[in-house]
C-alpha cells in the first residue's frame, strides 16, 4: 500500500503537469479561445518568455519523463510492474486479518463494515490488469526510446524521434489510474479520483494568463505613477 500511495502522489503530480502544459498552449489556440483572445494571450506570454518558455520545457520533460518512470521495468525503481509483482509474490499474506491490522493505525470510517467486505486479489486478477498494460505495448516502447535516447540522454546517433500523440499519452494515464484504483481499491478498500485535475488546472493557468493580460499593466501604471518612473516595455 505505501508503494501504491507512493504511485497515485507521483502519477497526480505527472498528470497536473501535463494538463499545464497542454493549457499553456490553449490559451493561445485560435480554435479554442478564438482568434482575439489567442492572440492577447500569445502577446502576454511572450512579455514574460522568461518565465513561460522554461516553464513550458520544465512541463514537458517532466511530465514524460515521470509517466516513463512509472511504467519502467528496473528492479531498483518503484513503478506499476514492481507493485503488480510485489502483490503477486505476496497474495497469501493479504488476509483480512492483515487488512484489520494495517488499518488500526490509521482511523478509517467504517472499519468494521470494510473488513467484513474485504475479499483481497486473486491471481487471475493480477493477469487481468497485467492485460490492460500489454494492450499499451507499442506506445510504450515509444515512450521508453524517447525517454532514454531525447530526454535522460542525449545521444549523438540516435533513432529516429518516436511520434507520441497526445492521445496515447491520455491513454497511458487513463490505464495507470484505473490499474492502481484497481490495486487499492481491493488491496485496502482506497481509490483516487483524478476527474477533476484537467478542469482545475487549466482552470488556474488560465486564471494566470488573464491576471497578467488584463491587470498587470494597471499595477505597473501605479508603479511609475507612484516613484515617477518609465518602466522598461517588453
Amino acid at each position: 500500500m505505501e508503494y501504491a500511495k507512493e504511485m497515485h502522489h507521483r502519477y497526480f503530480r505527472a498528470i497536473s503537469a501535463f494538463y499545464a502544459l497542454e493549457s499553456l498552449k490553449e490559451v493561445r489556440a485560435p480554435n479554442i479561445v478564438g482568434q482575439s483572445d489567442a492572440e492577447e494571450n500569445a502577446k502576454t506570454m511572450a512579455r514574460y518568455n522568461g518565465l513561460f518558455t522554461p516553464a513550458e520545457e520544465a512541463l514537458r520533460v517532466y511530465f514524460f519523463l515521470e509517466l516513463a518512470k512509472m511504467f519502467d521495468s528496473s528492479k531498483q525503481a518503484l513503478h506499476i510492474n514492481k507493485i503488480l509483482n510485489f502483490t503477486a509474490s505476496n497474495l497469501k499474506k493479504l488476509t483480512v486479518d492483515a487488512f484489520k491490522e494495517y488499518n488500526r493505525s490509521q482511523p478509517r470510517a467504517f472499519l468494521e463494515t470494510l473488513v467484513n467486505e474485504y475479499k483481497g486479489m486473486d491471481h487471475k486478477e493480477l493477469i487481468a490488469i497485467k492485460e490492460m498494460l500489454n494492450k499499451h505495448k507499442t506506445t510504450l516502447n515509444k515512450l521508453e526510446t524517447y525517454r532514454d535516447k531525447w530526454l535522460a540522454h542525449d545521444d549523438k546517433k540516435k533513432p529516429r524521434l518516436p511520434s507520441i500523440t497526445g492521445e496515447e499519452i491520455r491513454d497511458l494515464f487513463e490505464v495507470l489510474a484505473k490499474m492502481l484504483n484497481i490495486i487499492t481499491g481491493r488491496l485496502n478498500s482506497e481509490s483516487w479520483t483524478y476527474s477533476h485535475v484537467e478542469g482545475d488546472v487549466k482552470h488556474h493557468i488560465k486564471l494566470v494568463v488573464d491576471h497578467l493580460r488584463r491587470f498587470e499593466p494597471y499595477r505597473l501604471k501605479e508603479i511609475e505613477e507612484k516613484y515617477q518612473i518609465k518602466l522598461k516595455e517588453n
